[in-house]
Order: C-alpha cells, then sequence, then structure tokens
C-alpha cells in the first residue's frame, strides 16, 4: 500500500528547512575551504581561523553600526583584517615551528581561545544585534525566502568560486596545487613554499573573515560564536576530502541540510550532534572522505 503524499504544508515545511539548511552550508563551506588548503599544505588544521572569524565578526559589526559603513565596505574591511591576522600568525609564530605539527597544533588552539578571550574584554560577552541589511523576502513554491539569505549564499557561492578560479588559473594558485601534493617536489621545481604558505593563509582568513561578515546580519556576534563554525569546517573538510573545492562545497551543503532537517523532524536538541555522527559513519565506510583523496 502506498504512502500518501506529503500535505502541502509539510511541503513547505520540509522545502524551507532545506533551504535553511543550504545557508548555513554556504557558511561552513567558506570557512573549511580555507581550512582545507592550510592542512593540505601544512598537514595542521588552523584552529585561530575560528578567532579570526570572532574578531572579524565584530569588525563588520562595528563597521555597519559606528562607522556607518555600506556593507561591501565592511565585509572588505572584516576581510583585510582576517587576512592580516592570518598573514602574522603564520610569519611570525607558525614559520618558526615548521615541521612540530604537534607545536604548531598546539598554538593555533592556543590563539583560537586568546581571540575569543580578547573579544570578551573588549566588547563583554552580551551579544550584539546586527538589524537585517536586506529586508523582505520572496515566494517560491509557497515557502517564503529572505532576501538577507539569499544575498548569503549568492555571496558565499560566488566567494568559493572565485577562490576556485584563483587556484586554477593564477601563477600562485598553480604553486598551491602543487604545494599541496607533493611539497618537497614543489621545493624542488623552485616553488617558493613560503611565499605559498603565506598566500594559503591570507586566504583562509579572508574566507573566515567573509564567513562571519555574511553571518553578522543573520546570528547574533559574540565571543564565542566561533566554536561550532569551526568544529562544523573541520567536519566538512575530513568529509569533502583533500584537494577539491567542489568537494568541500558539496560536503557543506550535504552538512547544513542534515542538521536542519534534522532539528527539525528529530529533534533540535541534537542538531549540533549530527555534523559529528555522520562525521565517523563516514570515516568508517570512506575514510578518504566523500569526494578527496586520503
Amino acid at each position: 500500500m502506498r504512502s500518501a503524499p506529503p500535505a502541502p504544508a509539510a511541503m513547505e515545511d520540509f522545502l524551507f528547512q532545506v533551504f535553511e539548511g543550504i545557508v548555513i552550508g554556504s557558511i561552513y563551506a567558506l570557512m573549511a575551504l580555507g581550512l582545507n588548503l592550510i592542512w593540505s599544505i601544512t598537514d595542521v588544521p588552523d584552529f585561530s581561523q575560528g578567532g579570526i572569524y570572532v574578531i572579524t565578526a565584530y569588525v563588520s559589526y562595528f563597521a555597519l553600526t559606528q562607522a556607518k559603513l555600506p556593507f561591501i565596505v565592511a565585509w572588505l574591511a572584516a576581510i583585510v583584517v582576517g587576512a592580516a591576522l592570518s598573514f602574522v600568525f603564520e610569519r611570525f609564530l607558525y614559520r618558526r615551528w615548521r615541521g612540530r605539527a604537534f607545536t604548531v597544533l598546539l598554538s593555533s588552539i592556543a590563539l583560537f581561545f586568546l581571540l575569543a578571550n580578547v573579544a570578551i574584554v573588549l566588547w563583554t560577552p552580551k551579544a550584539k544585534i546586527l538589524p537585517p541589511l536586506v529586508r523582505g523576502g520572496v515566494d517560491v513554491f509557497g515557502v517564503y525566502l529572505g532576501y538577507q539569505r539569499i544575498v548569503v549564499f549568492i555571496a558565499a557561492v560566488i566567494s568559493v568560486a572565485l577562490v576556485h578560479l584563483f587556484i586554477q588559473r593564477a601563477k600562485v594558485g598553480k604553486a598551491i596545487r602543487a604545494a599541496s601534493q607533493d611539497r618537497e617536489a614543489a621545493m624542488v621545481a623552485g616553488i617558493n613554499i613560503d611565499t605559498v604558505i603565506s598566500v594559503v593563509f591570507m586566504l583562509g582568513g579572508a574566507l573566515s573573515a567573509t564567513a562571519a561578515a555574511l553571518v553578522s546580519p543573520l546570528y547574533a556576534v559574540h565571543p564565542a560564536m566561533g566554536d561550532l563554525p569551526l568544529l562544523k569546517s573541520l567536519v566538512v573538510v575530513i568529509l569533502g576530502g583533500f584537494g577539491t573545492v567542489g568537494g568541500v562545497m558539496a560536503a557543506a551543503l550535504l552538512l547544513g541540510v542534515a542538521e536542519a532537517l534534522g532539528a527539525a523532524y528529530i529533534s533540535s536538541a541534537y542538531q549540533h550532534g549530527f555534523a559529528f555522527f555522520i562525521l565517523i559513519l563516514i570515516l568508517l565506510l570512506r575514510p578518504k572522505g566523500l569526494f578527496g583523496r586520503v
């Protein structure tokens, strides 16, 4: 006996949850792409990106509310700060301990907590709310889609596409690809690894800043806001696999949709646990990730 088709209201709710998942997944994709690039070259996940995410969210918030700058200018200001912080950390800290992966890992975790505490000292733990930058929405198949969320998704996709083109077409981008596949061989070929690693870290900081600037109008800005995005982005990197921009984007969207549907139809209490359940499942069945290489 066939089951009855979903009622219109149920279908609309399902589509709305899928859209919400796609939006949050696009934010995961931005941060995960930067982590993927850094991790694939240095063999170390850079936890400091979570702290950079927090600081640049505040940069965007104050640029919009205090300086009254247009959103695009606030976004660019966040990108500059994120790239600069990431460059400073790599140049003056990580480079000193290159080859000592555990030391670099511990220092990146320390920077993550340090930046979060700097945010508490400077701006208190109280959350700051940014009004929507784009009001209104559009009805698609009976589902109301807010313009603000549509803008976030489009901006995230464009950012990922630009990074992909940079890696594929630019001379430095080709050097990044070569170094991620075999760093020693790239050095023998004459590629300046120091420059490549600095560029990769700056890209990572810029992408974390982009994610923070886009998410600020949707959610509250507070010192602990980088915790879950960082962990989810690490999950996305592992799920998508190293060495593929498309894999990171697909894994991020899948994770975002799975979380949204799980929270809506199973329990919102376990919303943030679904990511780690999926991670364990994928590691058991496909250790190299869904789309990448080992």
